[in-house]
């Protein structure tokens, strides 16, 4: 086989797995993650060899390991005990960052040291079992996930903060209540009421549902009308003010994920097929400062600059991309990246290829994993255009993006293609904790809900001298939209209080 660029950083072998796929009562994330590369390895139609190649093995950290900790525990090295449970023995370990970005913001990365020659063939892996806790949680069955090792790793945690004190001390005590913040401040600049905004909402969740049927270890399947997704019925109660149950991601999930990385000459070497080989053209990192750091949450720095970037790097417009995968967490993580694109004649179910973390599932900090599986499968079938994979980390404070093509770049692949991290600094006139006092207006809320009932909502203010900050409103009204409503905000030192004027 002759191999035009040697050095380009190919994806050879993909594999899934699930807890319907094991038939195992109480799956644990190794069992999963190792059956997930084990369906890998065998993908690429060189299981002995390639196995026997990898020298580096990089496990996505779990959520038990990102501060959502249970009672059953996690290997004390999670990357060693994949490799034990799946019969490899790679010199170098890693264990991945915390965040949804994480999976395609490795594979740039390990993509960079394959050129090099740091390594020759990476495999990237992970799975939750939030699932299994949960089940056994509820039916008081007794496990022990914890496995020792005495072998070293790579921790490639940052001290990135999720949720910082001042939020949380606001009502920010979810994922939900901080993309409310952000869904809200979206729907401000657009100037939507709120039931033409839920209809959108509801609509695009719709088309990602009917794509999740599609997919063999998809954990919550339904073809859902956008009708439905605005109801009650089935399960679907409100979570806060925008969102519904089903308009979030899933977290009961038993998945597990793997993607084989290496380069197309070691890939030639294996006698690995060439329609096999997905090729990484290229990708980029970005991020932006917590919410009380940012003076707009309508929008997306880290979005907009990783999309465009990506996508100039690989000398490509946002028209000539063919399947796409979005990070689909809240319904604002792929809105906004859509209006990055900026490509309104797509189809909405064209802008996922699994049904998104509601309807595929949504395991943890490895559900990009999954994504780039179901792309290389879509270019091995139709590899006529590049695909774009889209990853999220935090409150959208963490975006990875990856192009792919079935075929080589014109010239040779380089590590400039892969675009260094561009980190962005707080907004002037900002305060990570701003307790105000005086009068305020806000610019976007979140209204917690509990069995039915609306309780406080946690309001992202703008105060009399335009410093952003958060507060709570006791008691909120939930028959007023809350938007550009004034306010006078008093602080106790721990919480800024709102009244409405």
């Amino acid at each position: 086989m002759t191999i035009s660029d040697r050095q380009a950083p190919v994806l050879i072998g993909i594999g899934e797995s699930s807890g319907q796929s094991l038939n195992v009562e109480w799956p644990s994330p190794v069992q999963l993650a190792a059956a997930a590369v084990e369906a890998a390895l065998n993908d690429s139609g060189a299981p002995e060899a390639l196995g026997a190649s990898i020298d580096c093995l990089l496990a996505t950290r779990l959520f038990h390991d990102s501060g959502v900790p249970h009672a059953y525990g996690s290997p004390a090295n999670l990357p060693d005990a994949i490799a034990q449970a799946a019969g490899l023995n790679p010199a170098q370990l890693i264990y991945g960052d915390v965040g949804g970005q994480s999976p395609q913001k490795h594979i740039n990365e390990l993509a960079v040291e394959l050129f090099e020659g740091k390594i020759t063939a990476a495999l990237i892996c992970g799975a939750e079992a939030i699932g299994t806790v949960k089940k056994a949680k509820k039916s008081g069955h007794e496990m022990d996930w914890n496995q020792t090792s005495d072998r070293d790793f790579i921790d490639k945690r940052t001290d990135f903060p999720v949720l910082t004190m001042y939020e949380f001390r606001h009502g920010i005590i979810s994922m939900p209540m901080a993309y409310g913040l952000l869904e809200n401040a979206r729907r401000a600049r657009l100037q939507m009421d709120r039931i033409n905004y839920g209809e959108d909402m509801a609509a695009l969740w719709s088309a990602f549902s009917s794509v999740a049927s599609s997919r063999t270890h998809a954990q919550f399947a339904r073809d859902w009308s956008a009708e439905e997704l605005l109801q009650d019925d089935g399960g679907n109660y409100r979570l806060n003010d925008p969102y519904r149950r089903w308009m979030v991601a899933q977290d009961a999930v038993a998945l597990g994920g793997a993607v084989i990385l290496t380069t197309a000459g070691h890939a030639a070497d294996l006698g690995i097929a060439a329609d096999k080989m997905i090729y990484l053209h290229s990708g980029a990192d970005s991020s932006v400062p917590i919410i009380s750091q940012q003076k707009d949450l309508s929008r997306s720095p880290a979005v907009e600059w990783a999309v465009r970037t990506a996508l100039d790097l690989a000398e490509q417009q946002a028209s000539d991309i063919g399947p796409i995968d979005i990070y689909s967490c809240f319904p604002v993580a792929v809105s906004l990246v859509m209006e990055a694109l900026d490509q309104p004649q797509r189809p909405l179910s064209s802008y996922t290829l699994t049904g998104g973390l509601s309807f595929f599932g949504g395991p943890g900090n490895s559900y990009s994993t999954h994504a780039i599986v179901a792309m290389v499968q879509a270019l091995r079938q139709d590899g006529s255009k590049p695909g774009m994979i889209s990853a999220n980390g935090g409150a959208i404070n963490k975006e990875s993006v990856g192009i792919y093509a079935a075929t080589p770049l014109t010239g040779d692949w380089s590590p400039d293609r892969i675009a260094t991290p561009n980190y962005l600094p707080p907004d002037e006139g900002t305060k990570a904790d701003h307790f105000a006092s005086g009068a305020g207006i806000i610019k976007s809320y979140a209204l917690a809900y509990a069995k039915g009932q609306a309780g406080a909502a946690t309001l992202w203010l703008e105060d009399e001298n335009n410093i952003p900050c958060i507060g709570l409103l006791e008691n909120a009204p939930e028959n007023i939209d809350l938007l550009g409503k004034a306010v006078t905000i008093s602080s106790d030192g721990k919480r800024n209080h709102a009244k409405l004027v």
